[in-house]
C-alpha cells in the first residue's frame, strides 16, 4: 500500500524565541500506509496531541513538515484538508439541539442509513433508540443530560458520518468502560477498515492491538513497531506496559 501519511523531521515549539519557550516535538519521522491503524502512547506532556494536531494544519510546524498522499499539507487547500481528516477530542463538543441536529454537523445530508452506520460503529445506537424520543432527544449545552461515555461514542460517530480518509481519535474513548471500548475499537477496524485511523491513549491496553504502535517521550519518538515488537525493542513501552499490566514485559 502506498503511504496516506508522512512526517519529515517534523518539531514544534510553543512560544519560540521567548523565556517560556517549550519544545513540543523534536526532529520526529514516521510514515503510515493507507488504512493503516495506528496507536499513540506517552505520558502526559510527551507531544502526543501536539503531534496528531499538526496533521490537519490546527496549526504550523516550526521545522520539518507532514505530507498526505505526497503533497506537502502546506500546499493543500484548507477546505480539502479539514474534510480528509477528521479530529475526535477527548472532551467532546456538542451543542443544544437534537442529537440528530449534532450528529449531522458532520455531514448535514447525512442519510439515514449513514447515520444508523455511524452510531452503531460507536456503540451509540444503543442508548440513543433507548430514549423516548431517539434520535429527535434534546441535549442541554455541552450534552449535560448524557454521561461522559455517551458524549464520546456521539462525538465518534459524528466523525464517521462523515467518512474522512484519515480519523485521528485523540484519547476520544477514555470514558469508555473496558469492553465497550474494546467493541468499539473492533467494529471500527471492521467496518471502516479504510479508513486510516491515528489513535491516542495513555491506555496500553487500548493501543496494543493497533497495527503499530508510536511510542512517545519527551517530544520525540522512542519506537514505532508492534506491541509484541516494542515490548521486546522499546524501554519506555516496556516500562508503560509494567507499569500498567505489570509483571514481566515478556507475559
Amino acid at each position: 500500500m502506498a503511504d496516506i501519511i508522512k512526517v519529515e523531521h517534523l518539531s514544534y515549539v510553543y512560544n519560540p524565541g521567548m523565556p517560556n519557550a517549550v519544545t513540543a516535538l523534536d526532529d520526529v519521522s514516521f510514515t503510515v500506509e493507507e488504512g493503516d491503524f495506528v496507536g499513540i502512547i506517552g505520558a502526559t506532556g510527551s507531544g502526543k496531541t501536539t503531534l496528531v494536531n499538526l496533521v490537519p494544519r490546527f496549526y504550523d510546524a516550526t521545522k520539518g513538515k507532514v505530507l498526505i498522499d505526497g503533497h506537502n499539507i502546506n500546499t493543500i487547500d484548507e477546505q480539502t484538508l479539514r474534510t480528509a481528516v477528521a479530529v475526535v477530542p477527548q472532551k467532546a463538543l456538542l451543542f443544544t439541539g437534537t442529537i440528530l441536529d449534532n450528529l449531522r454537523w458532520g455531514k448535514r445530508d447525512a442519510t439515514e442509513e449513514e447515520i444508523t452506520r455511524a452510531t452503531k460503529i460507536a456503540c451509540a445506537d444503543t442508548f440513543v433508540t433507548a430514549m423516548k424520543d431517539g434520535y429527535n432527544t434534546q441535549l442541554g449545552q455541552g450534552g449535560v443530560n448524557l454521561s461522559g461515555g455517551q458524549k464520546q461514542r456521539l462525538s465518534l460517530a459524528r466523525a464517521l458520518i462523515r467518512n474522512p480518509r484519515i480519523l485521528i481519535l485523540d484519547d476520544c474513548t477514555s470514558a469508555l468502560d473496558a469492553s465497550t471500548e474494546a467493541t468499539v475499537l473492533k467494529g471500527l477496524r471492521k467496518q471502516a477498515k479504510d479508513t486510516t485511523v491515528l489513535l491516542i491513549s495513555q491506555r496500553i491496553s487500548t493501543v496494543m492491538r493497533a497495527d503499530r504502535i508510536l511510542c512517545m517521550e519527551n517530544g520525540t519518538v522512542q519506537g514505532l513497531g508492534t506491541h509484541q515488537e516494542l515490548l521486546a525493542q522499546c524501554p519506555t513501552y516496556q516500562a508503560i506496559y509494567a507499569s500498567q499490566i505489570g509483571g514481566s514485559s515478556n507475559g
